[in-house]
């Protein structure tokens, strides 16, 4: 009785007794040749499918990459430990010519043989014992890489046993990789001495140019030079080069003459490119952070002339105004629809002693006011209508710690547009919308614009953070600052040359937000309150300008964008020296604008600067320039500005601020302003008649004595931003019998004041107390300075 095995044994075991059958009433010389096929087969498959860790090792080992940028020029080949060049090409990009040379003269029979020529093994056997000496390797040229791949232990004798190793291994290299890629491995890991491997760094080294380039004599001469490297150098030794170089070329038939020899084949020693030196060192860090291996080419985005022109640009403007302490300088450009980096200084000169390795596009400073629009935006979106009036008054902000901001002209324009405190970059403006929308909402919207470099920071942020006293890079301020151009989207930033339009991104403000804060940004008009109309902004085809300045001087920085560009410009130094202010912000405007016209050819080139769209769901309308309002016949200047319409109607407009405006009005023939009551005190000390709450006719006040500003109790932060001698508090009283009151500052008389009760005293550290008498009344408050 016969078993069955469920497992299909049984019926494996009859197909190998039918085939053993079948092989045994072949021929003897069949049954010889088919078992021998098996037996190799058999070997083939165990050497395939074996791993074989030395050559997964090779085949990932970094190589020298060559950088290229958008236009395919050259900017550097990465060297690897101890200064070692190895470049690497397909197969395709070496010449065939140089291919047949390394082939004839190595190892004719290469594509013939699995990796060990068992021919050339007898005939170097018979060589080696008729010469009594080692006269042939018999070395093929997949042994030759197996050799390159576990190289032979220095100092020990070139046994059988290592021989046989190395032909298992060449077996094993076959078996894995096809023929083109073993050649290929071959003649890009060759040793030419010299720090050098691969064909491809060995023209460079020897004759200055590519590999593509090398003519007939010059290949020759590679050809041999890894054989013994120092006795065949072009060098060292150019006669032994040149007969092994004649001999080799016999063989081949590839003939020169001895001129072509003198004329083509001279060494010339080549210099290596660097250029956008920071730009490369920051993609090697990229692929060092996902431990992964940098490709052999790279072709990146960044366009090299305009590289070229900013560093230059920037090492003029460090030795044009080295007194005023500026030393180090840093550009970043990328391109708004893309995200691709279009150029990259990390500092004017690489090779300045003086910190010009720092890659300053990386490095944390402070942006200063620019970083007011996002501050901006966030309060459009919270409430904040495009035709607010904002006040430019001296105020205080704060409970237990009183923060008084100051303009940088130490300067107080009163009620202004929303547009014109971003545009003239107003202090007191900025500082009120933080107060008043919270420095959490504030830190977390620039979070969402991927500021990394505020992380950790909320404990020590303050009102200050509006006027951007947060250190950031300048790679995240330039990509945040594209956000606008960009309709409110943060990018993901590429250097590779392939990248496509850009879909991978991130919504960080409304559409019509962004769209509103770069008609702020671009206007001319509203700028010239704080800027006035200097040519760097004056550029004859649409674009955005924001500026800032650190609360210490160590930096200043302009952003400029395009519909397409977007740039930035960081000058200062890296030791923390302050810069002196007269320098300003327009250095660094004048080569953000310099960047902008080239890519644009000044606004001539198509697509790179095209008019900023208009947000969907506003219109602009005529406000009264003073107070924001609907202009009334009594309004003397009005301007356009943009209000809420209904998604539906476009025409209807929803802001409930937008009224017909109060503030003016005529009396007896002559035009008044009855300003609300947070600029009445504002409107007294610049003598504006017809504020309303005072009294015009100079009669004596009936509300009680007290202090306006500053309030009880109030602790004040010393501005170290601010020189000294321009600090000051601003001291205000109202009410009293009498238009006449005289100020005490810790029991000294400050003076006396008319009319309107302000004076100025100096802000000084410590606990002081401040009274105001009038007329036998009298009002006393403390307040303290740290």
């Amino acid at each position: 009785m016969s078993m069955k095995y469920s497992d299909g044994r049984a019926g494996m075991s009859g197909k190998l007794s039918k085939i053993a059958g079948k092989l045994k009433r072949q021929p003897l010389p069949a049954r010889i040749a088919l078992t021998a096929a098996a037996v190799l087969l058999l070997f083939y498959l165990v050497f395939l499918l074996a791993p074989y860790p030395q050559l997964s090792a090779f085949l990932k080992r970094q190589n020298s990459t060559r950088f290229y940028d958008r236009n395919g020029r050259l900017l550097y080949i990465l060297p690897l430990s101890d200064g070692l060049r190895r470049e690497y090409y397909s197969l395709d990009e070496i010449p065939e010519q140089l291919q047949k040379i390394f082939i004839y003269s190595e190892d004719r029979y290469f594509y013939f043989h699995p990796g060990v020529n068992p021919s050339a093994i007898i005939r170097a056997a018979r060589q080696n014992v008729y010469g009594k000496r080692t006269v042939s390797g018999a070395s093929t040229i997949t042994m030759q890489l197996a050799r390159i791949i576990t190289p032979r232990r220095k100092g020990k004798p070139v046994t059988t046993a290592v021989k046989i190793r190395e032909m298992i291994n060449a077996l094993r290299i076959e078996a894995k990789l096809s023929k083109k890629k073993v050649l290929e491995l071959y003649i890009n890991s060759l040793p030419f001495g010299l720090q050098t491997e691969g064909v491809g760094s060995a023209a460079r080294t020897f004759f200055g140019r590519s590999v593509k380039e090398l003519s007939t004599a010059q290949m020759l001469a590679l050809s041999v030079i890894p054989r013994r490297p120092a006795y065949y150098s072009l060098f060292n030794n150019p006669a032994n080069s040149y007969d092994a170089a004649m001999e080799t070329g016999k063989k081949i038939n590839f003939y020169v003459t001895d001129e072509e020899w003198e004329n083509l084949s001279a060494p010339h020693t080549f210099s290596y490119p660097n250029e956008c030196p920071h730009y490369v060192n920051w993609i090697c860090s990229q692929f060092a952070e996902d431990s992964s291996r940098i490709p052999d080419k790279l072709e990146i985005a960044v366009d090299s002339n305009l590289n070229s022109m900013i560093e230059r640009a920037v090492q003029e403007q460090i030795s044009l105004y080295e007194d005023a302490r500026i030393n180090n300088g840093a550009a970043f450009v990328i391109n708004n629809r893309t995200g691709q980096i279009i150029a990259w200084v990390g500092n004017g000169n690489f090779h300045d002693p003086n910190g010009g390795q720092i890659n300053g596009v990386v490095t944390k400073h402070q942006a200063g006011s620019s970083m007011k629009p996002f501050l901006y935006a966030l309060a459009l979106e919270n409430g904040f209508e495009p035709s607010a009036i904002l006040p430019d008054i001296p105020q205080d902000f704060g409970g237990a710690n009183v923060y008084v901001p100051l303009n940088f002209n130490n300067r107080y324009n009163g009620p202004q547009r929303m547009r014109v405190c971003l545009a003239s970059s107003l202090n007191i403006p900025a500082v009120y919308l933080l107060y008043h929308l919270g420095i959490d909402s504030y830190m977390n919207r620039l979070y969402e614009c991927d500021f990394d470099s505020l992380k950790g920071t909320r404990e020590n942020a303050g009102l200050s953070l509006a006027l951007g006293s947060g250190e950031v890079t300048l790679y995240e301020l330039v990509r945040a600052f594209s956000i606008f151009p960009r309709g409110g989207t943060l990018p993901e930033l590429h250097f590779e040359k392939s990248a496509s339009l850009e879909t991978d991104y991130v919504r960080v403000f409304r559409q019509d937000t962004s769209r509103i804060i770069c008609d702020f940004l671009s206007d001319k008009n509203a700028r010239s309150l704080g800027f006035g109309r200097p040519k760097a902004f004056a550029a004859p085809y649409p674009c955005i300008f924001k500026t800032g300045t650190s609360n210490q001087f160590q930096d200043i920085v302009a952003l400029g964008a395009t519909s397409l560009y977007t740039a930035g410009v960081w000058l200062g130094n890296f030791n923390g020296e302050t810069v002196i202010k007269k320098t300003g912000s327009s250095i660094p405007a004048q080569i953000v604008r310099m960047i902008l016209d080239y890519l644009t050819d000044n606004g001539t080139k198509p697509g790179t600067a095209e008019p900023f769209a208009q947000p969907e769901f506003y219109k602009k309308v005529p406000v009264c320039t003073l107070s924001g309002m609907i202009p009334s016949a009594d309004c003397p200047s009005v301007a356009p500005e943009y209000v809420r319409t209904a998604d539906s109607d476009k025409d209807a407009v929803l802001s409930e601020s937008y009224k017909t405006c109060s503030w003016h009005y005529e009396q007896n023939r002559l035009l008044k302003i009855r300003y609300p009551s947070e600029y009445q005190h504002w409107s007294a000390g610049r003598n504006i008649s017809g504020s309303a709450g005072f009294p015009e006719d100079g009669s004596s006040y009936s509300t009680p004595l007290d202090f306006l500003y500053p309030t009880d109790g109030a602790v004040f932060v010393y501005d170290r931003s601010v020189p000294k001698d321009v600090q000051y508090l601003r001291v205000q009283a109202y009410g009293g019998k009498y238009s006449e009151a005289e100020l005490f500052a810790d029991g000294v008389s400050a003076g006396t004041a008319g009319g309107r009760f302000t004076w100025q005293i100096p802000l000084e550290y410590g606990a002081h107390t401040l009274t105001v008498k009038c007329a036998g009344e009298q009002k006393s408050i403390t307040y303290s300075v740290k």
